[in-house]
C-alpha cells in the first residue's frame, strides 16, 4: 500500500542517497537534494512547499513535493493564475518505476490538495520537459492539460500543464 510520509531525521539520508532516476531521466528532474534545498528556502521564506517521501509498506520508493500561492506570496509565478497549488517534484527510484507508485502518490497528492490544506484554488498546475512521455501520459491520465504555456526559454523549456478542480 503507497502512503506519503514527511521526509524526517530517520529518513533524509534514504531519500537523498538512495533515491535516484535512471541516467535517462536526469534531465528531467532534479535531484532530491535540490529539491529539498527548495523546499527549505521556501518554508523559511513564507512559502508552503510540502515534500513527502513515497512508501510501499515500510520501503520508500520516491518522493514528491507540492506547494501553493496566491496574490500575497509563496513558490510561483506568472503564467499561473493564482491562486493555484503546483505538484513541484514526482520522483519513483529507478528500481521501483513502472509499478503504479507514480500514478499512487499523485492521487494522493490531489486529494491532499483538494482539502485546500493552504488556501483555496481552482486548479493544480504542473510542467514536464517535452521529450518525458512518462509524466506526459502519468498527468494525462488524471485529466491535465496543457495551458499552451511554457516555463524557460526555447532550448531549454517544460510545458505547463493544469488541472481544474
Amino acid at each position: 500500500m503507497v502512503t506519503l510520509r514527511k521526509i524526517t531525521h530517520q529518513n533524509l539520508c534514504t531519500c537523498i542517497y538512495d533515491i535516484k532516476t535512471t541516467e535517462e531521466q536526469k534531465n528531467f528532474v532534479d535531484s532530491n537534494v535540490e529539491s529539498l534545498a527548495e523546499a527549505y528556502a521556501s518554508i523559511t521564506n513564507g512559502g508552503f512547499a510540502t515534500p513527502y517521501a513515497v512508501y510501499d509498506n515500510d520501503t520508500m520508493v520516491g518522493f514528491v513535493m507540492y506547494t501553493y500561492a496566491d496574490e500575497l506570496g509563496g513558490d510561483l509565478a506568472p503564467p499561473l493564475v493564482l491562486p493555484c497549488y503546483f505538484i513541484w517534484r514526482i520522483l519513483i527510484d529507478r528500481n521501483h518505476q513502472r509499478k503504479g507508485y507514480a500514478k499512487q502518490a499523485i492521487e494522493i497528492i490531489i486529494t491532499e490538495i483538494k482539502t485546500m490544506p493552504y488556501g483555496k484554488a481552482d486548479r493544480i498546475y504542473t510542467s514536464w520537459a517535452p521529450e518525458n512521455i512518462a509524466s506526459k501520459s502519468l498527468f494525462a491520465s488524471f485529466g491535465f492539460v496543457e495551458t499552451g504555456e511554457i516555463d524557460g526559454d526555447e532550448d531549454d523549456y517544460e510545458v505547463i500543464v493544469k488541472l481544474d478542480i
